[in-house]
């Protein structure tokens, strides 16, 4: 037996189990007890045992429940599985009205448990024909089907559909688990219906699954039958005969319609009172499959008879997601439904199930769920790294690639078919609109696994073949290093500590687009983070949150733009600020002001040198002794990837490329590269460091800046301070941190 304790889903499955008889009580309290469930011991159980006087005076006067100790009740989950249901007049009428069940059935069940008397029911039968009314119409208003009644017919569970419902959800959980076939399993029901046994005796007489078998499928996790509704196309009728706010409010849809049975996908196929209330009002059995309840609220705006701003609003106003791991079995696209399985036999289910062997391997992309197939994706990128998912669609396949070490790589190509499905997916997990396709959109969410907690940042654009998504996977624990952990040399490192060490001055960390500024720029707060100092962000987007320190996300919608958002952050009395870019004039002067008046500021700009941001400020409009006296420090960088150390081997430099480093043709240095090997992915480089140029402005340079002084004038001072960024790459190569190849690529000798 596992240690682990299953988890609330298979408690769930297993009480479902038990009240179908699928699972026997000796079966149920041992699963409870490894479940670490109370199970409730009675009076006479503990009186039984050795019992003290004492022992037996204090059981008169305290709940018995609290002597057996362990984890969560399994009382309060079986009750959950039996919550009452909320529906009100107006819904049952019309859920009677739009389904025709039995009136007479109805009746029975009513008078059966003593709810209405038979001379009343007659009297209103007898008024709706002489009246030529509605006889559902009357039933109701006259008291006789209320939801109150309801209540009572679904807490009592006497009636012969409850049973029958969990047996449906019974059956369809074990054959989708493999432990039993359809056909076993009606042939059971067959016997079950003449012997009056409970289905676990039946189905060990009839050697089709024995409880021991049972007991280990739980422990080791059963999983549930699921839909991917977001794919699936709802027939209107089916939706017609349903409330459209009772289906909202109880979260479901129904999928597929036979003669006597009805399957409905709901976030909650344990949800019993529900489809025991919906074979009450309609006199059809109900099978209950999972979906997403994000999936499913998008599935409602998407279908105009359940749509419309209502369900538009409340969807757009949910919190970013959070989704956890869940594997699951795989099942295919929907196709047929299918029959209940009472006495009619059980017979082929809507959701066809793979053939896979009890083992269940790993399974291939054509037969992934969209839900496993997008969660596999992420976890994948999680797994190797990748900074970005891009799933593009292509004229015959989508193909999905992640950026490892600022490169892509091919990883799977996906079918057509399964493009929007997996689109819509992703846009449900990102509170994104799932109907829009013409434009672009922009969202995101959190996903939970077991190594941590990532953020992943959506933008969806309309393409040829399709929309594109491209997924940034955000991991905190990568940007949040310290900064001896970015790459800077010794001198570089020393410098960059006196820079933020200032009590005021502009900062500036210069580079293109995906050159690793903002982990340079989070690594300077968390340095100077510190009680009794008040730090000031403002981003776009807050890309992660830092702790101890308060954090603004622009809005342009609502005019908060860089430069509004910080003169609003120079009034709440800041120390430090950080602008997330400096993109224009307004911006620029606001920070050379709060910098000239106090004040520590960190901002980016995008230039391809580090004195190249004096040129960019003064193009800007800042006045070039403003620039001089404002700006303490410049820091330009780049990534270059390093070689893996898994494949790491020396080799011998031709001439040209000596040439090409600035070194002697004679030079006999050795270079390193990496050969290629499975661990990263057999490209020889795994990781990324960066390559830094850091200019600390001095009296000297403070005067050729504010005197006018062309770029290259500025660039030779600093030069006696230390290395360009050419110099601190070649640095790198020759200590056998990256390649010749991979340097020159990030940097341009200037």
């Amino acid at each position: 037996m596992s240690d682990a304790r299953p988890n609330e889903k298979l408690i769930r499955i297993a009480l479902a189990l038990r009240e179908a008889t699928v699972l026997d009580e000796p079966h149920w309290e041992a699963f409870a007890k490894q479940a670490g469930l109370k199970t409730y011991k009675g009076v006479m159980d503990i009186l039984n045992q050795e019992v003290s006087l004492a022992a037996f005076k204090d059981l008169m006067y305290m709940d018995i429940r609290a002597l057996v100790p362990g984890g969560k009740a399994a009382a309060k989950i079986e009750q959950e599985l039996n919550a009452p249901v909320k529906i009100f007049p107006g819904e049952i009428a019309y859920i009677l009205r739009q389904n025709q069940p039995d009136v007479a059935k109805l009746c029975k069940v009513l008078i059966a448990l003593g709810l209405v008397e038979l001379s009343r029911i007659e009297a209103a039968l007898e008024r709706a024909e002489r009246n030529a009314l509605n006889v559902y119409d009357v039933l109701v208003a006259e008291g006789i089907i209320t939801p109150e009644n309801i209540e009572k017919v679904v807490a009592s569970k006497t009636a012969d559909f409850a049973m029958d419902n969990r047996i449906l959800l019974a059956g369809d959980v074990l054959v989708f688990n493999n432990l039993v076939t359809r056909e076993d399993f009606a042939r059971a029901l067959e016997s079950r219906a003449v012997t009056k046994a409970p289905l676990s005796r039946t189905l060990e007489d009839l050697n089709i699954l024995s409880q021991a078998e049972l007991l280990e499928a739980l422990q080791l996790g059963l999983e549930l039958p699921m839909v991917e509704i977001l794919a699936y196309d709802v027939a209107s009728e089916l939706l017609e005969r349903f409330a459209p706010e009772f289906m909202r409010r109880q979260l479901f849809i129904p999928l597929a319609l036979q003669d006597n049975s009805i399957e409905i996908a709901t976030a909650d196929p344990f949800n019993l009172s529900l489809s025991d209330t919906i074979t009450f009002l309609t006199g059809r059995r109900v099978s209950l499959t999972y979906s997403p309840h994000q999936e499913l609220l998008a599935k409602f705006e998407s279908l105009p008879t359940l749509g419309g701003a209502g369900t538009g609003d409340r969807l757009a106003s949910l919190p970013p997601t959070t989704v956890k791991r869940v594997a699951r079995p795989v099942p295919k696209a929907p196709v047929a439904p299918r029959p209940t399985p009472m006495a009619e036999g059980y017979e082929a289910k809507r959701v066809v199930e793979p053939e896979r062997p009890r083992s269940r391997p790993e399974p291939y992309v054509d037969n992934l769920s969209t839900v496993q197939l997008v969660t596999q994706i992420m976890e994948s990128a999680i797994a190797s790294g990748a900074t970005d998912i891009h799933i593009e669609p292509q004229a015959d396949e989508v193909r999905v690639r992640y950026r490892i070490d600022g490169v892509l790589h091919n990883i799977m190509r996906i079918p057509t078919e399964m493009h929007l499905s997996v689109t819509s997916r992703i846009k449900v997990l990102a509170s994104m609109n799932v109907t829009e396709r013409r434009r672009p959109q922009d969202g995101h969410f959190t996903l939970e696994t077991e190594n941590g907690v990532y953020d992943f940042r959506i933008s969806t654009l309309p393409s040829v073949f399709g929309e594109t998504v491209v997924m940034r996977v955000l991991d905190s624990s990568r940007v949040m290093t310290g900064l001896d952990q970015l790459g800077l040399l010794e001198d570089q490192l020393k410098g960059v500590e006196r820079l933020i060490a200032r009590p005021y001055g502009l900062v500036l960390v210069t580079g293109p687009t995906g050159s690793g500024k903002t982990s340079t720029l989070y690594a300077c707060l968390s340095a100077v983070n510190r009680e009794g100092v008040n730090i000031i962000t403002i981003e776009d987007p807050v890309e992660y949150q830092l702790p101890g320190i308060t954090q603004v996300q622009v809005d342009p919608n609502i005019d908060l733009t860089f430069a509004a958002g910080l003169r609003s952050a120079l009034r709440q009395d800041p120390d430090i600020i950080m602008v997330g870019e400096i993109r224009d004039a307004d911006t620029a002067a606001t920070a050379i002001r709060a910098a000239l008046t106090g004040h520590l500021v960190f901002s980016t700009l995008h230039t391809n040198t580090a004195v190249g941001a004096i040129s960019a400020l003064a193009h800007l409009g800042i006045d070039r002794y403003l620039i001089a006296s404002a700006i303490s420090g410049i820091i330009a960088q780049r990534l270059v990837r390093k070689i893996c150390e898994e494949c790491k081997k020396p080799f011998a430099p031709t001439k040209a490329l000596l040439v090409e480093l600035g070194m002697s043709e004679n030079s006999r240095r050795r270079f390193y590269k990496g050969e290629g090997c499975p661990a990263c992915l057999r490209t020889g480089y795994k990781g990324r460091t960066g390559i830094f140029e850091v200019i600390e402005v001095r009296p000297d340079i403070r005067k050729a800046i504010a005197e006018n002084a062309q770029e290259e004038e500025v660039r030779t001072l600093a030069d006696k301070y230390g290395p360009r960024l050419f110099q601190a790459g070649l640095e790198k190569v020759l200590k056998g941190v990256t390649t010749p190849s991979e340097m020159i690529k990030a940097v341009t000798i200037f």
